[in-house]
């Protein structure tokens, strides 16, 4: 564990991440990278994925600057998001294995696999894209609920708007979110029990 004033070091260097500072990125890259390598090569056994994993994280860290509520330490919040995205790493391992393992009883396996694959890669890239196209009220919103969990009251707070404009906004992002993958309309209705609520 870091010390007190490497805490109060951090406390800096993420006012200058949120300001855009590519120098805070990179110190915050050094200081962390072989820590958070190591924690989850520990957990995972797997060099590649670890550091994929690890790269990712770094991206979103960037990605996300500007809506960053850190209530604890810097450290602590890497961490934690590390701990997260190993979750979801192994799970969906197991729900792609799972897949793997049904479409190995399928005559059409080779053709089932790669349309299957090619879709969902095509999904999640017009998915990225549609985020990155809503008007940036609607943006923050929508971000701040799917990829930070926080739920519409804690929204309100951190942008100091009503908490019914946040439920407008989020209802208003979901709606142009579907309008724009309409084309994938079958995927959508697959996931409606748990992606869009």
């Amino acid at each position: 564990m870091h010390s007190a004033a490497s805490h109060q070091d951090d406390h800096q260097i993420l006012f200058r991440l949120r300001e855009g500072d590519r120098e805070a990125f990179e110190q915050l890259y050094r200081k962390y990278w072989r820590d958070l390598f190591n924690s989850a090569y520990k957990r995972l056994l797997l060099r590649e994925e670890a550091e994929e994993i690890i790269q990712d994280l770094f991206v979103q860290l960037w990605v996300k600057r500007e809506l960053l509520v850190i209530t604890s330490t810097l450290e602590a919040y890497l961490f934690g998001a590390l701990r997260y995205s190993i979750y979801n790493f192994i799970r969906n391992r197991k729900v792609q294995q799972a897949y793997l393992d049904h479409l190995a009883h399928s005559s059409e396996i080779d053709q089932n696999y790669i349309e299957d694959s090619l879709y969902y890669e095509e999904l999640s890239e017009a998915l990225a894209k549609s985020i990155e196209k809503l008007p940036e009220k609607y943006k923050k919103v929508y971000l701040l609920s799917r990829y930070e969990n926080f739920t519409y009251r804690e929204i309100a707070k951190h942008l100091n708007i009503p908490l019914d404009t946040v439920e407008k906004h989020m209802g208003k992002a979901l709606k142009l979110l579907r309008d724009s993958l309409r084309d994938f309309a079958v995927v959508l209705c697959i996931w409606a029990g748990n992606y869009w609520n």
